[in-house]
């Protein structure tokens, strides 16, 4: 398998934000990116008719179409799969699934280990472990607690993402943004399904 994703790639991120890209040969050739917590939906069709009008709109066909599969709001990564799907069915294009930390993870430092931690529904973090400029998972995608969370701070070099009280004070948010699979390997792509995370399992007591 290539390094990169050969032909054009269309790539929908929805469990965040409303975030989009077109790729050709692995190069960024247009990208979106609305900050949206509801209306996906309804913004969704229209936001990828816009990204591909000056591509031949309706003619444009891409060979790949990448879809964000989580962690993040199961209605709005549910809307984006949905269109991916039906996307990839009428383009007969290869279907495939990326993470919403390794989103996060391809825009942040490549030394080091890395963290990632989005802001979750009641409280929670979805954090997910990094290493190297591979940006290999050392810890797998799990829900935390805020202060599980800041325990394991310090065991990384880099902390990103868009929980905001956890990240160092000189660092910005960064949210998972469709362009930045730009940075990524196809080998770090997967199946195009929704990931389901676990809250971690509370410490022993004493």
């Amino acid at each position: 398998m290539p390094d990169r994703l050969t032909g054009r790639t269309l790539v929908i991120a929805t469990g965040h934000d409303l975030s989009l890209a077109l790729l050709e040969g692995g190069c960024l050739l247009a990208q979106s990116h609305v900050a949206m917590l509801k209306g996906h939906a309804e913004a969704l069709v229209p936001a990828i008719a816009d990204l591909l009008a000056p591509f031949g709109g309706p003619a444009c066909r891409c060979d790949h179409v990448v879809v964000e599969t989580g962690p993040g709001s199961f209605t709005g990564l549910r809307v984006g799969l949905a269109a991916a799907r039906a996307l990839a069915l009428a383009w007969d294009a290869d279907l495939l699934g990326v993470r919403s930390t390794q989103l996060v993870a391809a825009a942040a430092p490549k030394d080091g280990r890395l963290l990632v931690l989005l802001e979750a529904p009641r409280g929670q973090i979805w954090a997910e472990g990094f290493d190297g400029p591979g940006r290999r998972s050392i810890l797998p995608p799990v829900a935390l607690s805020a202060a599980q969370a800041a325990a394991l701070l310090p065991g990384y070099d880099h902390v990103a993402g868009t929980a905001i009280a956890l990240l160092p004070d000189s660092a910005a948010p960064i949210p998972p943004r469709a362009a930045a699979i730009e940075g990524l390997e196809t080998g770090a792509l997967g199946a195009a399904e929704l990931l389901y995370v676990r809250a971690a399992e509370p410490a022993p007591a004493a």
